[in-house]
């Protein structure tokens, strides 16, 4: 523990060299206003170190004990030269047994913090209270906590005051890869750079959210506030893993149990909340709808399992064919929905090829001598071009479909834009 001197005689320093060899001194510069001990001549007994824990005054007249009062020390300086690595020794007992206590009495805190989030149902709150006290340990006042949705295979917005903060979609919403390695590489979790620190929340061996605090210039966080946040993390990282988890089993009630593609009940919900996405930030989307052609033929010739089977193979490369941000939904018995995020009306085209030619590439070897071979036709649908509300959309997007269904079959059909009906002039 590095000790701070405030003197201007060359004798005490030339004695605490001297004699105080295994003892990091700090005489000058502006680490010694961060030492947790500080040793004060007399001529130096009015300077305020900020950080110091115990204060070592040196002053004049004989006295036969030391004597302590709130983490000062005083001494006599003769005595105090006669022998001053016993003095500083136990000034360093001191300012360690003060910093245990502190410690303590932190973890205490974070104990009965837990025991309160624990009690919350509400996981936002949970992650308000997080991020908040987060925020007062770092001394700054805008934060966002990323929770982890494997619903949406991506990590969203669970709390923030930070009125810049966007939901644009992206895995990681404004947070450079390169940051959250080296904070995940850092061991304390935690890392900065001049625009943002960022500190990832992990259970075991599950990133489950990620703290984004922004910097403005001359913005600073010490190396001791650091340390508290990832002692405060690693505290709490019990309820986050049940947020998460319940985020899981939230995940599983929107999943469909043969294909594991998203039902009917998520497709609902995430469609309702990509309409309104679009509509707060004036983006687009798009829909493909597919309905395999004759599946019904192979359940006929070959039995239900196996078109079961057909299904999962089908699911499969559809899901191979798309992105991350993209969500593939079972729709209903044979007919599937692809919903593309920021993805106008030609660029899903070229999806819907993508995932036509994937599905017709090779045959579905189901079993030793069964091998089949199924296509699907698409429709398309963008919002807004071809629809601004919900049910609207699913409905172009299916007549697109079936007029493709209706003639040529394995083709994609685009959604027309309906004329708008003008009341006659009076």
């Amino acid at each position: 523990m590095a000790i701070a001197v405030y003197s201007g005689r060359a004798d005490l320093h030339d004695a605490l060299r001297e004699r105080c060899p295994g003892f990091t001194l700090v005489s000058d510069g502006p680490e010694r206003d961060g030492c947790r001990i500080a040793l004060l001549d007399d001529d130096a007994a009015e300077a305020a170190p900020p950080k110091a824990l115990v204060r070592v005054i040196l002053g004049r007249g004989a006295q036969r004990a030391p004597t302590t009062t709130r983490g000062t020390l005083r001494l006599d300086r003769a005595a105090f030269l006669a022998d001053p690595a016993n003095f500083l020794a136990f000034a360093v007992d001191l300012a360690e047994a003060a910093v245990h206590a502190s410690q303590l009495e932190v973890e205490v805190g974070y104990l009965t913090q837990i025991a309160e989030l624990m009690a919350m149902t509400d996981a936002s709150a949970v992650s308000e209270r997080i991020t908040r006290t987060v925020l007062n340990l770092l001394s700054l006042a805008r934060g966002t906590l990323f929770i982890h949705d494997p619903r949406l295979e991506r990590y969203v917005v669970s709390f923030t005051n930070d009125a810049g903060v966007r939901d644009t979609g992206e895995f990681l919403p404004g947070i450079p890869q390169s940051l959250l390695q080296r904070a995940l590489a850092s061991g304390i979790s935690f890392a900065a750079d001049a625009h943002m620190i960022v500190i990832p929340l992990q259970v075991e061996h599950d990133l489950v959210g990620i703290i984004k605090v922004p910097l403005a210039p001359g913005d600073a966080v010490e190396d001791d506030a650091a340390a508290n946040v990832s002692r405060y993390i690693g505290a709490v990282a019990s309820v986050l893993g049940n947020i998460y988890q319940l985020t899981r089993s939230q995940d599983l009630a929107m999943r469909d149990d043969l294909t594991k593609a998203f039902n009917r009940r998520f497709f609902e919900s995430y469609l309702d909340e990509e309409i309104e996405r679009c509509r707060r930030y004036g983006t687009l989307f798009s829909i493909i709808f597919l309905d395999l052609d004759e599946l019904k033929t192979v359940n006929d010739f070959y039995g239900h399992l196996t078109g079961s089977r057909t299904l999962q193979e089908v699911a499969k490369r559809i899901l191979a064919a798309v992105r991350g941000i993209d969500k593939v939904v079972r729709f209903g018995g044979d007919e599937f929905c692809i919903i593309l995020p920021q993805t106008d009306q030609e660029q899903a085209f070229a999806v819907a090829n993508r995932v036509r030619k994937a599905m017709t590439g090779t045959a579905y070897h189901l079993e030793p001598d069964i091998d089949i071979s199924i296509t699907a036709s698409f429709g398309i649908a963008t919002y807004p071009a071809h629809a601004i509300t919900k049910d609207d959309l699913i409905r172009q997007a299916d007549l697109a479909m079936y007029r493709v269904k209706s003639t040529t079959k394995n083709a994609v059909g685009v959604a027309t834009v309906e004329p708008v009906t003008r009341p006659a002039a009076l």
